[in-house]
């Protein structure tokens, strides 16, 4: 290595790693800081899917599960297959 001992080149390594991890956690405990100083509010409750029954599940508009309620397979509405 040109006349580069490997302790130095190791030593050199280990500085800048540590310098990085220093550096990473210092930016860490600010991150955590500026997060434990707001306030948090609680979102809404969100809104509950009805049953599902023989005519679907109420309250969700899923196109496959719409197509998939035709009588004859060849009516159904599916979404096309890419050969899965």
């Amino acid at each position: 290595m040109l006349g580069v001992s490997r302790r130095l080149v190791f030593g050199t390594a280990l500085a800048l790693l540590t310098l990085a991890s220093a550096g990473f956690a210092r930016a860490s405990i600010v991150a955590l800081d500026a997060v434990a100083g707001t306030q948090l509010d609680a979102s809404a409750i969100p809104a509950q899917l009805g049953p599902i029954n023989e005519l679907g599940r109420n309250g969700w508009h899923c196109e496959p599960e719409q197509g998939a309620k035709a009588r004859v397979a060849h009516e159904a509405t599916l979404p096309a297959s890419d050969g899965y």
